[in-house]
């Protein structure tokens, strides 16, 4: 379970979206509402839901390696 500063680097992440891929995403991969439901709230066809989620995971990939890169003081190897 995320612990409060996982949720503020989530919170940073998700607003480096942009807004409409930001609402799919909420929706669909945290809410959990379907991609059909999320279309009809969102006004758009469901190809369109898809492809900002597609999109938004791709661009949150992308932020935390960038974010590994620039910070790789993960949780260290005590056998090392």
């Amino acid at each position: 379970m995320p612990g409060f500063d996982d949720g503020i680097a989530l919170t940073e992440l998700l607003e480096a979206l942009p807004a409409e891929r930001r609402e799919a995403f909420v929706l669909t991969q945290l809410v959990g509402v379907p991609y059909a439901e999320a279309a009809r709230l969102s006004g758009c066809p469901v190809g369109t839901v898809r492809s900002r989620v597609a999109r938004a995971r791709a661009t949150l990939t992308r932020l935390l390696c960038e974010a590994e890169r620039a910070d790789p003081g993960g949780p260290v190897d005590a056998a090392a």
